[in-house]
């Protein structure tokens, strides 16, 4: 498994295919496996490039666990792999994070997918008291000890993250993957990330976007997708039916779907080299 060090933090990598690049960035509490489906189809046509955010599965801690810091290691990461640029796939923080990019490195963004992400996590009353609660019982919890309460995290996430009558697969990684995630980085990096509001700045995105959204989620829900899709101009939204926050694993033909008409629409599989150098 490749790492590489990126302003003093482990980073940890993969990259599968060959063709035009697709950078796949994960949620709050998961890693880079999540995308186990949309690597599986893209990487049959493209460069799929995924990684795991610091703290978060293979990679080093850090001493900042904010949006920007998270942004900046993935521009950081371009840079060592020679991408100059790339269509960001972003689920729930990682959409975050790809927000932050089109707006302060747009020259790396050509395209973005949303998936059950926000603009804005506590624009809205119910993710705002979550994200709090979550705060709060998480500092409780780190003092007690780091390593503590996983069991009780992990059912947290496996049935507040997906759609109640979703494949059981889904709930079972979805709790083994955040079951991983020590209990300092959890909170840390929710603190910071609950504050992240760039609703004021979407207007200001010039990639082609697409939002999609589980018709379930209750994390990032269809108001959060609307307003990013009323936020950027151009953008497109797909609502899938029920899934909740993980439809990229509960629902993954849908999702991969909606992505691989996306992805043909913008860059186009049988462009010509001379017509991509164009671009």
């Amino acid at each position: 498994m490749p790492f590489t060090d990126i302003d003093g933090v482990e980073i940890a990598y993969e990259t599968r295919g060959e063709g035009p690049p697709v950078v796949f960035l994960h949620c709050w509490m998961g890693n880079r496996s999540l995308y186990f489906e949309q690597v599986a189809r893209f990487s049959r046509d493209y460069r799929c490039i995924s990684m795991d955010f610091p703290g978060h599965g293979e990679s080093g801690p850090s001493e900042d666990y904010s949006v920007e810091y998270f942004g900046e290691v993935v521009a950081g990461l371009m840079r060592e792999l020679g991408v100059e640029r790339a269509v960001f796939v972003g689920h729930s923080m990682g959409g975050m994070v790809s927000l932050y990019l089109a707006l302060e490195h747009p020259e790396l963004v050509e395209g973005l997918v949303l998936l059950d992400t926000t603009s804005y996590l506590s624009g809205f009353l119910l993710q705002r008291w979550i994200a709090t609660a979550v705060v709060l019982l998480g500092s409780v919890g780190c003092r007690i000890s780091d390593q503590g309460f996983k069991a009780v995290k992990a059912l947290a996430a496996a049935f507040g993250a997906t759609a109640l009558f979703c494949r059981p697969e889904a709930k079972v990684i979805t709790g083994r993957e955040c079951y991983r995630v020590d209990n300092y980085v959890m909170v840390k990096t929710i603190d910071s990330f609950r504050r992240f509001d760039v609703t004021g700045r979407l207007g200001e995105i010039d990639a082609p976007t697409l939002v999609v959204v589980g018709a379930a989620d209750m994390l990032a829900d269809l108001r959060h997708a609307r307003r990013m899709t009323n936020g950027i101009t151009g953008s497109q939204m797909v609502v899938i039916g029920h899934a909740g926050h993980m439809a990229l694993i509960e629902k993954p033909d849908e999702v991969n779907s909606a992505m691989a008409a996306f992805l043909e629409r913008i860059r186009p599989l049988r462009e010509t080299g001379q017509e991509a150098a164009a671009r």
